[in-house]
């Protein structure tokens, strides 16, 4: 397929149109009163634009970090993520596999998904719950001395089986998947959000509280999840045939800049800094300010973060030639005084939302954004904590654990229907580890092997503490501002308590936290 730069997210009417051209006069439908497309006809639509081809991607076990497209992917050229004001240029657009659109939505105490609105159809609006439809996909993996093989499919093949997270916990397929586009945010009422333009909930969130937050004993919702996880990997392989994810995407985590006003002013919404502080401070991006009246820079701190925490940088403007105002979005006036403290915080949601395709707003690579890839915005700048996948500690060795129906989780442990998918890897004793390839098992992906390196491998690096020690760890991914080379799509940090928090922990909603575990 030739080269095709992509537009705004497929519209409703746009696909209708499509359809209608080929023959096939399926497209959703809204019922009235219940507020919701019927989920059979989002089914029979996705339905009509399969493709039915299989595409893959060989992995190295070894060093290397380039893969080789297989099957119905070979020679498709890999995607030239955009910026804003530059489309990305995506050969995989209208490929049934890689078919996502913007939806409003959620879902039910059983693990249901439901849409309320699609974007086009009048209705959709990002300020509501907003997620990515995909189809349900069908995958294979296999191993030899040498690679894993994936392969991916909107259609059942031999030897194929449902994608993580496909089927509901009473055995039923799912009509679609859904993921959240953003990460988790809160309402003025605390309720959990999937929304662009709100700053990120961060400092409250652990496996352990997001248990009560998302109500996972009696409510579909959960906390990002391992199949979650999977998708953006799954995609990222196929899409790119690299290891190396930094290597296209970096995310927000070399952006730690910390400084002081150089001037004090009252009832303003602008902090003036030294220049050179300002020149590294990105529009778009958010900052906290705090009184500063304790002695440690820490972020996590309150009391440097008490006058505002994730506002948005709206310009910047010269005060003289060694000084420049930062504006920001608040919803009242401040105070500043040359003894606070002014840093770079995770962005907020919808910091992609003006990039056409996969990119970021101006750079993928500078270290310094978030990144969209198939609709999904991530790195932020903050660690994503899965809900459903824990590291239990057992004194002389790990176990990681996936939880394949969230409605039973619980804190500070997994419930007995947990799965065992081996050892974290790493040395015995703490530090760090880097993985040479990925491997799928129990619907997490996660990396395999020892002795790489930051460009080499996989990439990525995994932290552990010692083997000796006992107890159960979260699972925090992608890696914060200030992780660096270390962070990407395979990272983990595993020193964690289950309920520990802190200002850089993160995460995102999930729908397919209910689920029967890995389908066949």
């Amino acid at each position: 397929m030739a080269k095709t730069h992509i537009a705004d997210h497929e519209t409703l009417e746009r696909v209708a149109i499509a359809l209608e051209s080929m023959g096939a006069s399926t497209v959703p439908i809204f019922n009235e009163e219940i507020g919701r497309y019927t989920n059979a006809s989002i089914a029979a639509w996705l339905a009509k634009m399969r493709d039915g081809k299989n595409y893959g991607v060989s992995i190295p076990k070894g060093s290397s970090t380039a893969c080789t497209k297989t099957g119905a992917n070979a020679g498709i050229a890999n995607p030239q993520p955009g910026v804003i004001g530059r489309a990305a240029v995506d050969p995989y657009v209208g490929h049934g596999a890689f078919l996502f659109f913007e939806v409003n939505g959620g879902v039910d105490a059983d693990g249901m998904p439901y849409v309320t609105a699609i974007n086009g159809d009048g209705r959709f609006s990002r300020k509501d719950d907003t997620w990515i439809l995909t189809p349900v996909l069908y995958t294979l993996e296999t191993e030899t001395d040498d690679a894993v093989n994936l392969a991916v499919s909107d259609t059942c093949h031999p030897g194929m089986k449902r994608q993580p997270a496909a089927l509901l916990p009473n055995g039923a397929q799912r009509p679609y998947m859904l993921y959240a586009k953003y990460a988790l945010s809160v309402d003025v009422d605390g309720k959990p959000r999937s929304v662009s333009g709100a700053p990120v909930k961060t400092r409250s969130v652990s496996h352990d509280g997001g248990v009560s937050l998302m109500k996972t004993a009696t409510t579909g919702d959960a906390l990002k999840v391992a199949a979650d996880d999977w998708y953006v990997k799954a995609m990222f392989l196929l899409k790119y045939a690299t290891k190396n994810s930094q290597s296209i995407f970096t995310g927000c985590t070399a952006y730690d800049v910390t400084t002081a006003p150089t001037v004090a002013e009252s009832n303003t919404t602008r902090v003036v800094i030294a220049k050179d502080k300002a020149d590294q401070v990105l529009v778009g991006s958010a900052m906290m300010l705090g009184t500063h009246t304790g002695d440690s820079a820490d972020r996590g701190y309150s009391y440097n973060c008490d006058i505002f925490d994730g506002a948005k940088v709206i310009k910047k403007v010269a005060v003289d030639a060694s000084n420049v105002a930062i504006y920001f979005d608040v919803a009242k006036p401040f105070n500043t005084a040359t003894t606070y403290q002014l840093a770079t915080a995770p962005w907020n949601a919808g910091a992609c939302d003006m990039v056409e395709g996969d990119g970021s707003p101006t750079s993928c690579t500078d270290s310094k954004q978030p990144f969209v890839i198939q609709g999904i915005e991530l790195g932020l700048g903050m660690y994503e904590v899965l809900g459903n996948v824990l590291i239990e500690y057992t004194g002389s060795g790990t176990v990681v654990w996936v939880n394949p129906d969230t409605k039973n989780e619980k804190s500070g442990s997994m419930p007995d229907s947990a799965l065992s998918i081996g050892a974290f890897p790493g040395p015995a004793g703490e530090g760090w580890n880097y993985g040479l390839y990925p491997k799928t098992a129990s619907g997490l992906m996660m990396q395999q092997g020892t002795g790489a390196s930051t460009s080499v491998g996989i990439c990525d690096g995994n932290y552990k503490v010692a083997d000796t020690t006992v107890g159960w760890r979260e699972w925090l991914s992608l890696g914060y501002l200030g992780n660096r080379g270390v962070a990407g799509l395979w990272y983990v940090h595993g020193d964690n308590g289950t309920g520990i928090t802190r200002w850089a922990f993160g995460s995102r909603r999930s729908a397919n936290g209910r689920s029967r575990g890995e389908a066949a």
